[in-house]
């Protein structure tokens, strides 16, 4: 029987389970506190003539929330459940995968399961699917980022007009 030293692959998972939930929870009180915010501030710049008339409560709060909402725990949240679930699939890949080329190389000892070469393998191909879930989250992250609350609600009022092009 083989014994662990340290942290289990099992719990690593829960702890990255764990994280994520947490991350989930603070953007979900995060958008609920940005709603109220938006209802707020609609209020006070309706009652001071500081929003054109063709922007209504409704659109309003849905720019406001978009510009000021949470965006980064709910990434990060997003790509830690993308890492929870894709860890095991990847591990039962690799092996897979390994296995394979280890009965075509003839049962090489040099790529034998569990010597340094197969640990090679699977350490830095965990670490590729990681840095590949991370990547497409902070590219979708920023690919979606809105510009300021002004921006947005020009874009609202008067379309995808490009200003610089004006001049």
């Amino acid at each position: 029987m083989q014994k662990f030293e340290g942290i289990s692959f099992v719990w690593a998972l829960v702890l990255m389970g764990l994280l994520a939930l947490i991350f989930g929870v603070r953007s979900f009180i995060g958008w609920q506190q940005v709603r109220n915010d938006a209802r707020a501030d609609y209020d006070y710049k309706r009652a001071n003539g500081m929003i054109p008339d063709a922007i209504d409560r409704e659109n309003y709060e849905h720019i406001y929330r978009r510009v000021y909402g949470p965006r980064g725990p709910i990434h990060v949240a997003g790509a830690m459940l993308a890492i929870l679930i894709a860890t095991p699939l990847a591990m039962i890949g690799f092996e897979a995968g390994l296995n394979l080329i280890y009965n075509l190389s003839g049962q090489s000892r040099v790529i034998e399961p569990g010597f340094l070469v197969w640990q090679f393998f699977l350490f830095f191909g965990m670490i590729a699917v990681w840095v590949g879930i991370a990547y497409v989250a902070a590219r979708r992250y920023h690919r979606t980022a809105p510009g300021s609350l002004q921006y947005e609600m020009d874009q609202y009022l008067y379309g995808d007009v490009e200003y610089g092009e004006a001049f």
